[in-house]
């Protein structure tokens, strides 16, 4: 994870709202990723409002709402902050895993026709066959802004490589992002 914070203009009092939005098309994903944003904002004394709830769900180029429309609710329900969520790349590799081949023989000392434990011992071989693998690699962006001043305040990036599901992934970014949040959050004298 990387990240970069606004030290000259942000506040010295903590804020106390944020209208969270998740650019993506993908309803399942920004569903998740705001709600788990929310409640991690919500667990930390913030009132919390997500886009899909304000604005509705939008997905596609065509649904998106101007800028000025999300602006005008912002200011609607008295927002101190912005947080924005958009992946900003995704890349794809495929590897191939080699095969492995394993002999099983636990009687080494034993003549090879002694007995049927030695000859099985001796012949048991596994094979596991080789296989393609595509890893899938996500680079994600989440920009905090300050809806007074319309500055840019905190950035960070990070990336997800194989994530499991979109659930458990949106929780686990979630955490790690709160985390970087409050280690970049200056503190009080």
């Amino acid at each position: 994870m990387a990240s970069w914070i606004n030290k000259e203009h942000i506040q010295p009092e903590p804020y106390k709202s944020v209208f969270i939005i998740a650019l993506t098309g993908n309803l399942q994903v920004k569903t998740a990723l705001e709600n788990n944003l929310a409640a991690a904002a919500e667990a930390r004394g913030l009132k919390a409002f997500k886009s899909i709830n304000v604005i509705g769900p939008f997905s596609g180029k065509e649904s998106i709402p101007s800028k000025e429309v999300i602006q005008k609710k912002i200011n609607e329900i008295g927002c101190e902050t912005v947080m924005t969520v958009a992946l900003v790349s995704k890349e794809s590799e495929t590897r191939y895993v080699p095969g492995s081949v394993t002999v099983y023989n636990p009687y080494v000392l034993y003549p090879y026709y002694d007995n049927f434990g030695s000859y099985y011992g001796y012949s048991t071989i596994y094979y596991d066959p080789g296989y393609y693998q595509t890893d899938k690699t996500y680079f994600i962006e989440s920009n905090l802004y300050d809806t007074k001043t319309n500055l840019l305040i905190m950035s960070i990036q990070s990336k997800a490589v194989n994530p499991p599901s979109i659930d458990q992934s949106s929780k686990e970014y979630t955490a790690s992002l709160v985390d970087e949040v409050e280690k970049l959050r200056p503190a009080k004298k």
